[in-house]
This record gives structure tokens, C-alpha cells and sequence, in this order.
């Protein structure tokens, strides 16, 4: 017999159907380890810490910009820099990086360069 007999079961208006999908993940022991802490200090399934480490993530990921450096021959990349500062007065290096796109490493070595050949100067 039947826990539920004589009962019947409806769905309430206010109920929300969720689409859940299955993704098999591939953990390595060092992984496994501390997802059984999060799960131990937390309390909850695993399902749900992994479920709430995807949203922190995207979270965090959400609205930031992803700039792709592009790999130029460093006479190139001081050109493009002398190009950029004949447009503007003044400029952080990281502008400049930010706008060629390129390694801010790069710009600054080129930038030290071109202030010892006097073509630049810092700010202050």
C-alpha cells in the first residue's frame, strides 16, 4: 500500500520547473580533496558546490573584457606607439597597451627607450 493513498498530488501554480542538465566532470584526487571540504564546511551536495563555483565564476567573469595581444616585431610595436602619442598629449602606458593591444611589458620597455632618446617624456 501506497504511503501517499487517498492523496492527491498537484502541482502548484507557483511551482517552477528548472531544465537541469548533466555534465560528467573529470576531477583529479587533489580536486576531489577539496571539493569534499567546500561540501564539508558548507554543508550541501557536491551538485550544489559545483553548481555555486560556476555562478561565483561567471559572476566574477561577468562584464570584464578580454583583450587578445597581438605579437608584433618590436619595430612595429614603436611605431604604432610614436603614432599614438603624435595624437594625444598624454597618455599611461597602459592606455597605450589597452588601445594597440599590446604586452604592457613591451610598451613600457619601448617607452623607457624612446625617454632615453629623448623623444618622450614621464609625466608627473
Amino acid at each position: 500500500m501506497s504511503v501517499y493513498a487517498g492523496y492527491k498530488l498537484i502541482r502548484l501554480a507557483s511551482t517552477k520547473q528548472v531544465k537541469r542538465y548533466v555534465y560528467p566532470v573529470q576531477l583529479d584526487d587533489e580536486e576531489l580533496e577539496a571539493l569534499k571540504v567546500i561540501v564539508e564546511k558548507l554543508g550541501g551536495s557536491k551538485s550544489e558546490a559545483i553548481r555555486t563555483a560556476i555562478k561565483s565564476y561567471a559572476e566574477q567573469l561577468h562584464g570584464m573584457e578580454i583583450v587578445k595581444i597581438r605579437d608584433l616585431p618590436r619595430n612595429q610595436a614603436r611605431k604604432e606607439i610614436l603614432q599614438f602619442l603624435s595624437k594625444s598629449e598624454r597618455a599611461w602606458s597602459s592606455e597605450i597597451a589597452d588601445a594597440l593591444r599590446l604586452d604592457l611589458s613591451l610598451v613600457n620597455s619601448i617607452l623607457e627607450e624612446l625617454w632615453s632618446e629623448k623623444r618622450v617624456e614621464p609625466t608627473t
